[in-house]
C-alpha cells in the first residue's frame, strides 16, 4: 500500500515541477500513475494535501540520509564531506522536488512564506548536522572561523546549491560538489598541519 502512496507522489513530483500547480488536476496525477481517485483519496484529502506531502517526503528523505552520516562518521572532516556529497547526490537524483520548491516561491507569493517555512523547518536538521562536524573541526582544532558553525553551514549548503543549478559552468570533467567542498574546506582549515591531515583523510 505504502509503494502506492509514493507511485502517486513520484508521478506528482514530476507533474507539478513541471507546470503550475493549478495546471496540475488530480485526473492528470491518476492517468499519469494508472490509478483511479479513489486510490489517490485512500492517501490524500486533496491536491492540496497531495502537494505537501511530496515535498515533505522528500524533505524527510533527506534529513534521514543527511542524519545517518553523523551517526556513522566521528571524524568531522571526513563527516562533513560525506554529508555534503549526499545532499548533493539528492538534489541530482530529486531535481523534480528541487525544481519544484524553487519554481513555486517564484511563481506564487502566497505560497513563498508557507514553502519557506515548512522547507525551512526540516532544513534546520540538515545544518545541524553540517553545523555539528564543523564545530567538532573547530574544538579539534582543525578549523578556524569567524562564523558560528550554523552560519558556516548555511553557507556552504548555499554555495553547493547554487554550483548544482549552474553546474553548467564548470570546466568538463570538474565535479561542482568536490570543488565547492575543497574551496570551503581551504578556508577552515587552521594550519599547514591540518591540511596536510585532512588531504591525507581524504585519499
Amino acid at each position: 500500500m505504502a509503494d502506492k502512496a509514493e507511485q502517486i507522489r513520484k508521478v506528482a513530483e514530476r507533474l507539478f515541477a513541471s507546470h503550475r500547480y493549478h495546471e496540475v488536476t488530480l485526473d492528470d496525477v491518476c492517468r499519469k500513475a494508472g490509478v483511479g481517485k479513489g486510490t489517490v483519496y485512500r492517501y490524500f484529502k486533496d491536491k492540496e494535501d497531495l502537494f505537501w506531502q511530496v515535498i515533505a517526503s522528500g524533505q524527510d528523505e533527506l534529513t534521514a540520509s543527511v542524519e545517518a552520516v553523523a551517526e556513522e562518521q566521528t571524524d568531522p572532516g571526513m563527516g562533513l564531506r560525506e554529508a555534503i556529497v549526499r545532499i548533493a547526490e539528492f538534489f541530482r537524483e530529486r531535481h523534480n522536488l528541487f525544481r519544484l520548491v524553487w519554481s513555486e516561491q517564484l511563481r506564487d507569493s502566497r505560497r513563498r512564506s508557507t514553502l519557506q517555512k515548512r522547507w525551512g523547518v526540516r532544513d534546520e536538521k540538515v545544518i545541524a548536522v553540517v553545523a555539528g562536524f564543523i564545530a567538532k573541526g573547530i574544538k579539534d582544532g582543525n578549523y578556524q572561523t569567524a562564523l558560528e558553525p550554523a552560519a558556516a553551514a548555511r553557507l556552504l549548503l548555499g554555495m553547493v546549491r547554487t554550483a548544482l543549478r549552474h553546474r553548467n559552468i564548470m570546466p568538463e570533467g570538474v565535479c561542482p560538489t568536490e570543488s565547492v567542498i575543497d574551496l570551503f574546506e581551504k578556508g577552515l582549515l587552521a594550519r599547514p598541519e591540518a591540511r596536510k591531515k585532512t588531504a591525507r583523510q581524504a585519499t
